[in-house]
């Protein structure tokens, strides 16, 4: 929708300030007294667009003269999304959007990227100036009469990119007429699998495959959607209380994002992590507390290793040093080797490095040195 607000200049043009604020909007408009200017909103009321209450709230005053024209309301057909084209408000690739109020070329070509980026690259978008009745193609008239709305038409393609199609699908897979297989599972019988789609996303990861990555970083959403809806079936949780779950703990974890907390150092960041986890456990837990043991075993003393640490019990890594040399003279002990490996993970952790990492890159290194060899001989 666009509104026309005629307020007292032809050809004039201000920069109103934002937000807009009835004293600081008076201040810019006390020039053009005796003249005529048109404030082109996205939509007519003060919910589509705060600058339209602050003129009503300056013609009160007797501030300005003020004239609100009709609307041209898009034609709209369907469930639609619809939005001002600012701020932080994105597109629904599973229904129709319309964006009002694109103002320029810089913001149209914008939109149109941000909406193939949502849609796809066969993205159907449409343009509808305000001075035109019907929805043209992506290209506009020229010269483009804005301001303007823009429309992106879902395809079966695209919704296949928005989340609600994908919790549609596993609500099918387990409902009465879905797939034997999916509706005999269980969060314990899925374990093994999403262990096994996280490893072989992270193989796609080390290939710096794009594509692999795209369809393994699925695999692992499919393993938990399909755990959410497992649950939602039982009455136990379901998938928007996944997504709140993980978006409060974000919120809370980072205080110097999301509030006013400032952290001089790195170590006063991560001590108030392990602070708010600590609060999270909501009592005095040991340090190991909250390590599954299901983590392979370099991580795990790594994590160990840091847990001891921030919780002002390092470990003696001189004694530590000592075994673990002993342990390389003698090579037959395992506990002696336990402990030189528990070394070499407190070692990484005082580097930052992840033991388990370094060890897979290391063994990838092996293949390809010794892949190398065979190729030459």
């Amino acid at each position: 929708m666009v509104a026309w607000a005629t307020i007292a200049a032809a050809q004039v043009a201000i920069q109103l300030p934002w937000p807009p604020e009835a004293k600081a909007w008076r201040r810019a408009l006390e020039g053009l007294n005796g003249t005529r200017a048109v404030y082109l909103a996205p939509g007519f009321g003060p919910d589509d667009d705060p600058g339209v209450a602050v003129l009503q709230d300056l013609a009160r005053r007797g501030i300005v003269s003020l004239t609100l024209g009709p609307e041209s309301s898009p034609a709209i057909d369907g469930p639609t999304v619809m939005g001002p084209a600012g701020g932080d408000w994105r597109p629904a690739a599973g229904m129709q959007t319309v964006v009002r109020g694109v103002a320029d070329d810089h913001e149209l070509n914008a939109w149109q990227s941000r909406l193939r980026a949502a849609y796809g690259s066969d993205a159907i978008i449409e343009v509808k100036p305000w001075s035109c009745s019907s929805w043209q193609g992506d290209s506009p008239v020229n010269p483009t009469p804005f301001p303007m709305s823009l429309r992106a038409l879902p395809t079966e393609k695209s919704r296949l990119r928005d989340t609600d199609t994908l919790l549609d699908i596993f609500r099918q897979l387990r409902g009465p007429d879905g797939c034997p297989w999916d509706k005999q599972q269980t969060h314990r019988t899925l374990r093994p699998y999403l262990a096994e789609e996280a490893h072989e996303a992270l193989a796609a990861i080390e290939r710096d495959d794009d594509v692999a990555m795209a369809d393994e970083f699925g695999d692992v959403l499919a393993n938990l959607v399909l755990h959410a809806e497992i649950a939602r079936q039982r009455g136990g949780f379901d998938w928007p209380d996944v997504v709140a779950a993980i978006s409060a703990k974000m919120i809370r974890r980072h205080p110097h994002v999301f509030g006013d907390a400032q952290f001089e150092a790195q170590e006063d960041l991560h001590l108030s992590w392990a602070q708010i986890k600590a609060a999270e456990r909501d009592g005095d837990q040991g340090p190991f507390d909250g390590l599954p043991d299901s983590m392979p075993s370099l991580t795990f003393a790594r994590s160990a290793v840091r847990a001891l640490r921030r919780a002002g019990q390092p470990l003696d890594m001189p004694s530590l040093k000592t075994a673990t040399l002993a342990a390389l003279s003698a090579g037959s002990d395992a506990e002696s080797l336990g402990d030189a490996l528990l070394w070499v993970a407190a070692r990484a952790d005082a580097a930052d490095v992840d033991p388990d990492m370094a060890l897979r890159d290391a063994n990838s290194r092996l293949r390809r040195r010794l892949e190398d060899e065979d190729g030459r001989s």
